[in-house]
């Protein structure tokens, strides 16, 4: 029995032990009544003669039914007491908010605020794995390019005046899956999402071509509206993590009207299917989100979700500052503790005494930081000069002169572990502790510098590091330049801003740079196509230009949905296996976030790729 249950039921005898009471003291009889008296003991003399019996019968029917109307309030109270009226729960997002449009939804304002306004075809749970969303139900045919999914028919839009008056909303249907989707492929949207469908869905590629022409009456032949409950994908190749995929903030569903309404405001009056809807927004002060009264969604008890009346969203952009509002209380919960308040919070892994009726939840990310290393010799004239290109026993050595136990405890505190496996992490699906990759070994790292040529580093050639200029970021290279001078590596460090080391990055100008990848969506997929050729840089995200026969075939082995997970799951390891060896990166660390909440706080769940859920979160005796 749940505690809050017990608590309730206590309190019910106690009220009706009262309520009694009072009906004995109303008919004049003994004050109290024992809430278990034994009947036999009680005593009522004037029982017998007519006329008082039938006043006694009345009156103590009509304080039975009195009993019986309060007990039955108060039970329905009880059942629902998750919080108290008008609860508002309130929490920071620190990179601030521009657009709540899901084409947009490529960094964490709208991809966390978002989540709580539109909802997808299918979800993630908090494991990871796949969901019903607004599809109920979906299926696969033999050939793995027709997909079917039937939708929930009890789905309702946000009231908005988009529907004709401030207080209509009307049902989702199969046509605004269509449309949504032809937005995120359209070019005159200008969305950065166009890449989920951008050679996957069937006509995707001319739909945008043509959309350039200003060619709107066209449609995407791979999307088909069978009826408003039933909606096709059709594929133009096997692609098994599609519905992983279709978990993206950018696949997040919209209707039409709004979005004509409000033109290229959209963003600003977002309407969708979520358990909150668009109240109001304070430029770089705050957002107001209020409970959706039509949301499809119900919990165990059959109480309609979300329990909240309003979520509020400030934008303080010092974490610092961020931290002292928690403290004061005037947050409910924060995304990411500040690495400075770390140690008051956190005492080897768990809440220190000041803190210990808070919660906490950690939350692994699915990510991996590593450093690059160019594998075109050609690529440019950094990469020429340096022998990492060609030699695969500096690269291991490399990785094995690194201490990832000691950046992990005393550069990152503690928010990440040691990337001693593959380039999946280990919240990702697929993930095998049985794929070894590099642990700290001073002397096999001697051994393979000295097998490539280079005895305690004497000829090896100067390396340029590159990275971010975030403080962090600088901390990590520094450590690393450092572990690497024990073995007579020597590495120049440059920092540049992001957006210019990013593009030096992807643009093939760079020999050996500072990376990090953050999953998309919840398959191997998506970080290991990292390391399939047709990928390789600037077509696509393949950085390192890396280049193997048996990992191109391993990745499109992968993609067919024929396979069952375990057998996707086998190959993608196979392919970690093949990379570690070939070494095209040197593995540093998978992140490790800290949320922190105050103890009224109930119903948290951790957040998968950045999520944040709070349909069912509750505040108690606030």
């Amino acid at each position: 029995m749940m505690l809050h249950d017990m608590y309730c039921y206590v309190r019910i005898l106690l009220i009706f032990r009262q309520m009694l009471m009072q009906v004995v003291d109303f008919l004049g009889q003994v004050p109290k009544i024992p809430l278990l008296a034994n009947s036999n003991k009680r005593r009522f003399p004037f029982i017998g003669r007519k006329s008082d019996s039938k006043r006694f019968a009345c009156s103590l029917t009509i304080g039975i039914q009195f009993c019986i109307i309060v007990l039955c309030s108060f039970l329905l109270s009880c059942g629902n007491d998750k919080q108290s009226k008008d609860a508002t729960f309130t929490y920071n997002e620190p990179q601030g908010l521009t657009t709540l449009d899901p084409a947009m939804a490529g960094i964490s304002g709208p991809i966390h605020i978002g989540g709580h306004i539109f909802e997808c075809l299918v979800k993630l749970d908090t494991n990871g794995e796949i969901m019903p969303g607004l599809a109920k139900s979906w299926s696969v045919d033999d050939s793995g390019l027709n997909w079917t999914f039937n939708l929930r028919t009890d789905v309702f839009f946000h009231k908005d005046s988009c529907f004709g008056s401030p207080d209509y909303s009307r049902k989702f249907k199969a046509s605004d899956v269509k449309f949504s989707f032809e937005r995120i492929c359209d070019s005159r949207t200008k969305t950065t999402g166009f890449w989920i469908f951008r050679e996957r869905l069937q006509g995707a590629d001319e739909y945008h071509e043509n959309s350039k022409n200003g060619n709107g009456d066209q449609h995407i032949e791979g999307i088909k509206v069978i009826n408003d409950s039933t909606v096709a994908l059709v594929l133009k190749k096997p692609f098994a993590p599609l519905l992983s995929l279709l978990t993206m903030p950018y696949c997040r569903i919209v209707p039409k009207e709004a979005v004509m309404k409000y033109g290229e405001t959209f963003g600003a009056h977002p309407v969708g299917t979520g358990p909150f809807m668009f109240h109001r927004w304070e430029q770089d002060r705050f957002i107001e989100l209020k409970k959706h009264t039509l949301y499809h969604d119900f919990d165990e008890e059959g109480i309609r979700l979300p329990y909240l009346d309003t979520v509020i969203v400030q934008f303080i952009k010092d974490t610092k500052t961020e931290f002292l509002e928690y403290d004061n209380g005037n947050l409910d919960m924060i995304l990411s503790i500040d690495p400075i308040f770390l140690p008051k919070v956190l005492v080897n892994g768990k809440l220190s005494e000041s803190y210990a009726q808070h919660i906490l939840l950690r939350e692994e990310a699915q990510d991996i930081v590593f450093c690059g290393i160019m594998l075109d010799g050609e690529a440019n004239a950094e990469t020429s000069r340096m022998p990492l290109w060609k030699s695969a026993k500096i690269r291991q050595a490399l990785n094995y002169a690194i201490d990832r136990k000691a950046l992990c405890t005393y550069v990152l505190k503690g928010k990440g572990i040691p990337a001693e496996h593959g380039p999946l992490s280990p919240s990702m699906p697929g993930f095998s502790s049985e794929v070894k990759g590099y642990a700290y070994n001073p002397a096999k790292a001697k051994a393979l510098l000295e097998e490539a040529g280079f005895p305690g580093g004497l000829g090896l050639p100067e390396i340029t590091l590159q990275s971010g200029n975030n403080a962090t970021t600088v901390q990590i290279v520094e450590a690393l330049q450092q572990q690497w001078l024990k073995f007579g590596i020597k590495t120049s460090l440059r920092q540049v801003n992001f957006p210019e080391h990013s593009a030096m990055m992807h643009s093939g100008k760079l020999g050996f740079w500072r990376g990090n990848w953050i999953a998309d969506y919840p398959d191997p997929e998506n970080v290991l196509a990292l390391f399939y050729s047709n990928m390789a840089s600037p077509k696509g995200l393949n950085d390192t230009r890396f280049s193997n026969r048996s990992v191109d075939s391993l990745y499109e082995l992968a993609l067919w949905p024929g396979l069952t997970s375990e057998q996707r799951f086998k190959a993608y390891n196979e392919m970690e296996r093949i990379i570690i060896q070939e070494a095209p990166w040197v593995f540093l660390y998978y992140t490790i976030n800290y949320r922190l909440a105050q103890s009224p706080v109930f119903g948290l769940r951790p957040g998968i790729f950045g999520t944040i859920s709070l349909e069912k979160v509750f505040l108690q005796n606030r």
